[in-house]
């Protein structure tokens, strides 16, 4: 099984599912009356800045094309868009997927140039490229879009930069911010935003797009990935890249229904774990102790609400949180996933010996 080369959301055209967002936008288009800034928030990896390449693919070409309902007195002069669809061969198609449409500007984590490396956060001089940028003309006379993705990365500094420029829009400039989590965002930013919340895809759907990126996915794990992405579709790529699937059940060969582990198979997955393969990122680790975590604490979810009728996301994990919610209640689980996450943290934090903060998160999990 490969996956292939996932297209970035600035290079993919079409969009599986999102009718409703996809309606939404088109209405506030056709009106007359479009938003000058919106936030698109939902789940991580579910297509968020797939639709915000397309909605700004589709501003910049219908300069000039449509004439919007509510700036019209003869209605048979009316041309309304129904549909966000743009011509992929067209130049303006060209343009965003390569990064150089004039007319769209794209802000997210940079390169710090003293260390090479890619910044944490959006950082203040990322937003004065806006700035410079809404300084300039139009270069088609249209509309100028920014997509800001995402609006989480923004640190203090840039979040004031950018609510400034909310707070005195130019004319004919759409901003659109990308948010995972809207909730960390300043409520000023987020209350001069027409807000687009984007549902999770459904498992039909995700299960489609794995088809689709991940060549020759065997059912099992297809099945076991679509369960625990919760219609992220990057998600269940990343969960399928890892090994995730086959991590887990490892995981349920270590950890028993009565919460004692087999010394010897925990010392044989953890040699595992912690073995980087040729191709895989230097934190692999982290992702893999990341996914045990999602796991748990879905598999404890699914238990309490007595779910395990519609079939298991892994083979044989039933009983593993039948025990762990039995031994230590609701709030136990909670409190045992919280004490593996500061491990982990802690542990990839320092740089301590790998194989040791698995053990370490195994035992605080199995409990």
């Amino acid at each position: 099984m490969t996956i292939a080369g996932l297209p970035l959301p600035r290079e993919t055209n079409g969009i599986l599912g999102h009718h409703t967002s996809e309606r939404i936008l088109l209405d506030a288009w056709n009106s007359g009356r479009m938003p000058h800034a919106w936030l698109f928030s939902g789940p991580r990896g579910i297509g968020k800045a797939t639709m915000a390449y397309r909605f700004a693919r589709f501003v910049l070409a219908s300069c000039g094309t449509y004439t919007r309902g509510a700036e019209l007195f003869r209605d048979d002069a009316r041309k309304v868009a129904k549909s966000l669809d743009v011509d992929p061969s067209s130049p303006i198609s060209l343009q965003v997927k390569n990064g150089g449409h004039p007319d769209l500007l794209t802000i997210e984590r940079s390169i710090n140039p003293q260390t090479k490396q890619l910044r944490r956060d959006i950082v203040v001089q990322d937003v004065r490229a806006l700035e410079r940028f809404l300084r300039l003309t139009p270069a088609t006379g249209g509309w100028r879009v920014v997509v800001i993705d995402s609006a989480d990365d923004m640190n203090r500094h840039a979040a004031n930069a950018v609510l400034k420029l909310l707070e005195e829009p130019p004319k004919r400039v759409l901003l659109i911010l990308v948010s995972h989590v809207p909730g960390s965002l300043l409520p000023t930013i987020r209350s001069r935003c027409r807000k687009l919340h984007t549902p999770a895809l459904k498992d039909s759907e995700v299960g489609e797009l794995l088809n689709r990126f991940a060549d020759g996915i065997d059912t099992y794990t297809a099945s076991s990935a679509i369960r625990l992405a919760e219609g992220s579709v990057g998600r269940a790529l990343e969960i399928v890249d890892s090994g995730g699937p086959e991590i887990l059940r490892q995981a349920v060969t270590v950890i028993s229904s009565t919460g004692t582990l087999n010394r010897q198979r925990v010392h044989n997955v953890a040699e595992n774990w912690v073995r980087r393969r040729k191709g895989e990122p230097a934190n692999n680790l982290q992702e893999r102790l990341e996914l045990l975590l999602w796991w748990i604490a879905q598999g404890v979810r699914r238990r309490a609400a007595d779910q395990w009728i519609s079939g298991e996301t892994v083979s044989g994990e039933a009983p593993v949180f039948d025990g762990l919610v039995a031994r230590n209640g609701l709030d136990g689980c909670c409190a045992r996933i919280d004490e593996a996450e500061t491990i982990i943290r802690r542990g990839i934090g320092l740089n301590l010996d790998r194989k040791q903060i698995i053990l370490s998160v195994l035992r605080a999990l199995a409990g």
